[in-house]
């Protein structure tokens, strides 16, 4: 979605970052433009504790909402996902994102550090609205666990109340 913000016309008027994957102190090795030989590996069926993995650290969420999570994955995603073309997340500049934004980060998340997010949100361009909400006790599972209901209202009430983004000259 932050890479979509970007571009000089988004699709869209506002902009909610969960959990962002920005670290500016993270570089992507790019893959060779040419090989005489692409990389085939199967498909990898999706599993219960593959789909588990993907989401979160074992032990940082409970039993229940994990399994809920699970399931739901299983059935949306049946083949594990495969993680390629990182290098395209180098190319998240916050500074060239011009809309209403809020960032939203759970204080326990392993995937997404505060001081990570932090250094997202001040780098947000310039000229509009922007909003930056921490949830206690959260981690990167905030919308399936106890704090969903808190989550849900601090994204609503961005979307409600946040001013929309105007058209800048060109």
């Amino acid at each position: 979605a932050q890479l979509a913000a970007q571009r000089r016309k988004p699709a869209f008027s506002k902009l909610v970052l969960y959990g962002s994957i920005y670290d500016p102190m993270v570089r992507y090795p790019r893959e060779p433009l040419y090989v005489k030989q692409k990389d085939t590996a199967p498909d990898i069926e999706n599993t219960y504790d593959g789909a588990v993995e993907d989401f979160t650290i074992e032990g940082t969420i409970p039993p229940e909402p994990a399994d809920n999570f699970a399931e739901a994955a299983l059935l949306a995603d049946p083949i594990k996902a495969r993680w390629t073309h990182l290098h395209e997340f180098n190319n998240c500049d916050p500074a060239r994102v011009h809309l209403p934004t809020l960032v939203v980060a759970g204080d326990q998340d392993p995937y997404s550090p505060i001081h990570v997010q932090q250094e997202l949100f001040v780098n947000l361009g310039r000229g509009s609205d922007k909003t930056w909400s921490i949830l206690a006790n959260a981690d990167h599972a905030v919308h399936l666990l106890e704090g969903r209901k808190r989550f849900a209202t601090v994204v609503a009430s961005f979307l409600r109340n946040s001013k929309m983004r105007e058209e800048r000259p060109n």
